[in-house]
């Protein structure tokens, strides 16, 4: 099946090219440069990886290397498009920091797992297990602000937002389909080699159209913001206030 993967890598290479170029026409890049420099960085790594194929050492060596920036940028992407939505929600310090502080803590914690594994599923290094560990949480993290993203989108009705909205729809696609394939292997084996051998690079190119389809279009100049409003915000906090006086009672 290499014409498979070929032409599936041919056309996410376009797809990033476009993408990139229609960034680039609308000023988007500006707006959203984390995302920019993410397209940029997974179009010249896949670039460089397949150059390096003939060379099997480097190419070990470029792909552990820059794994750990992949999931710095993929993560970092998400949370971009979230917080230029919900940007109003900053209000609140324990929301502020819930999302950043779950997504960072749970990589961190699934990789100080993964180097003391004592019992790898496969033969690894402590610092490459930890590495397969924290790629692998990476992509339930995205599925969960993906999740919480939409949901939120939908109880507050905003609209407007067809870039961000898609930006967030691709990775949790592809977080998905990786987290999918990632399944089968380890459950069926060789079973569905095809399946969970082709799972993330589709589930990657669906991400390029929903993206592509996105930047096409120009972001609007003022865009819809969810609100939080200040009466809820004041209803918020006094209901904390109420649960933190009930807590304190309750250890006395």
């Amino acid at each position: 099946m290499y014409w498979m993967e070929l032409a599936v890598q041919v056309i996410c290479i376009a797809l990033e090219i476009g993408t990139l170029a229609f960034l680039l026409r609308w000023g988007s890049w500006r707006v959203l440069p984390v995302f920019s420099v993410y397209l940029t960085f997974i179009l010249l790594r896949t670039v460089v990886g397949s150059i390096a194929l003939s060379h099997p050492r480097f190419y070990f060596e470029f792909y552990w290397i820059s794994a750990p920036l992949e999931i710095a940028l993929t993560s970092s992407a998400v949370l971009e498009s979230f917080w230029r939505v919900f940007a109003s929600f900053r209000l609140l310090k324990w929301f502020r920091l819930v999302v950043p502080v779950a997504v960072t803590g749970s990589l961190i914690y699934s990789a100080w797992r993964g180097y003391h594994d004592q019992f790898p599923l496969v033969e690894m290094t402590p610092a490459a297990s930890a590495l397969v560990n924290a790629m692998v949480m990476s992509y339930y993290a995205i599925l969960g602000v993906t999740v919480v993203y939409f949901a939120l989108v939908t109880f507050l009705h905003v609209s407007g937002r067809a870039l961000e909205n898609r930006i967030v729809l691709g990775f949790g696609l592809a977080s998905l389909a990786a987290a999918f394939g990632g399944a089968t292997r380890g459950t069926f084996g060789e079973g569905f080699a095809l399946v969970s051998r082709e799972a993330q690079p589709v589930g990657y190119l669906i991400a390029l159209l929903l993206w592509l389809s996105g930047a096409v279009h120009r972001v609007p100049d003022r865009p819809a913001v969810a609100r939080f409003s200040t009466g809820s915000l004041r209803g918020l906090r006094f209901q904390l206030r109420n649960l933190r006086s009930f807590v304190r009672k309750g250890a006395r």
